[in-house]
């Protein structure tokens, strides 16, 4: 999440050094790629307790991660993405200040995400990920209304509720506190994203509880939610059962515009892939997905076109098939900023030539 992959191939190199020097390494991970690739054993941990000792070379990351969660892992059904539809998100000129010392000011974001398409956004994390999530969503407004558009609506100067109005759903990175208030019951955390939309969940100022308890059901059915009870705490539920509910209650009213944000950060390999497969169906259906994600593998098996952010900079978004991991690690690491700086200063010598 914070080395670019030739940053983690390094870091591997001197693992393997410090093992074949005679040191013990204890590496702990969820990665069952970096697993294979590192260990020479492996045991599992499944709600706190040893379910299993492994030798990894002997196991496919399928195998690894059904011992992690108990089951076998549901297996992802892609499909070639529509770009051809109509634009639902437009960013054009995007400029946001960082969200405190240690964030990222954005700088000139240009990004179009069609109906039927799913667009990832990659990048090393502090890289102004927060700060691009939260001016396409409304949490930070921006003085220029087009810089976002939304359904041909410009809202760049609009708040979250007025984008949720234009049926835009957004998921945050943080779950728990952000998107959703620990002490609500999962109910009430339903009231706090679907009142501003048609479910008709608030009337003449009156909660109707019963229309958010339906829901609230619907989506732990549809989203394997594993709770206590029928409507408990949010902060009672896991942490990849607590994602599955944020991300279902987004889902459920099928959006035009999906934004989320890390769709799939600490949770186990079986909510990992509901949740995945929930993005690429949603997709399937004609909405508009923009998904910010740390995770190369992630994007690289659900995205139809591929952008990088670099120290509040974005590149271009093309095709996934023609990129690869090395590339983008070249571009997470910078390389498109200096392409893009080269770029201005050769326009600007041009402008002084036509001048003279």
């Amino acid at each position: 999440a914070v080395l670019t992959p030739q940053e983690a191939e390094q870091l591997f190199l001197t693992l393997d050094r410090l093992a074949k020097e005679k040191c013990a390494v204890l590496y702990i991970s969820h990665r069952l790629e970096e697993i294979k690739r590192l260990c020479h054993k492996a045991t599992i941990l499944r709600q706190g307790k040893v379910v299993a000792n492994v030798d990894p070379q002997k196991e496919t990351a399928n195998s690894l991660a059904s011992l992690m969660v108990g089951s076998d892992i549901h297996t992802i059904t892609t499909r070639q993405g529509d770009c051809s539809g109509a634009v639902v998100l437009g960013i054009s000129d995007l400029n946001a200040p960082a969200d405190g010392p240690f964030g990222v000011a954005l700088k000139n974001i240009n990004l179009d995400v069609r109906a039927g398409e799913i667009v990832a956004i990659a990048g090393v994390a502090g890289n102004g990920q927060s700060e691009l999530f939260d001016a396409i969503s409304g949490e930070v407004t921006v003085a220029a209304a087009n810089a976002v558009v939304i359904n041909d609506s410009s809202v760049g100067h609009l708040g979250i509720t007025s984008r949720r109005k234009l049926n835009a759903a957004f998921v945050p990175e943080e779950r728990l506190g952000h998107g959703a208030v620990p002490e609500f019951s999962l109910s009430d955390n339903v009231v706090l994203t679907r009142h501003a939309t048609g479910d008709k969940i608030v009337a003449s100022g009156v909660v109707k509880t019963g229309i958010a308890e339906d829901i609230q059901l619907r989506v732990s059915d549809d989203f394997d939610v594993r709770k206590s009870g029928t409507d408990p705490e949010a902060r009672s539920l896991s942490g990849g059962n607590l994602q599955k509910f944020v991300v279902g209650r987004e889902l459920d009213r099928t959006p035009d515009l999906l934004v989320i944000n890390q769709p799939t950060w600490g949770v186990d390999a079986g909510a990992a892939a509901l949740i995945r497969q929930a993005v690429i169906d949603l997709a399937a259906q004609g909405s508009a997905v923009l998904v910010i994600s740390q995770d190369l593998d992630e994007i690289f098996e659900i995205a139809d076109r591929i952008a990088v952010i670099s120290r509040g900079q974005l590149s271009s978004a093309r095709p996934a098939g023609d990129m690869t991991l090395e590339e983008i690690g070249m571009m997470m690491a910078g390389s498109h900023e200096s392409a893009h700086e080269n770029a201005k200063e050769k326009s600007a010598i041009q402008k002084q030539a036509v001048s003279a």
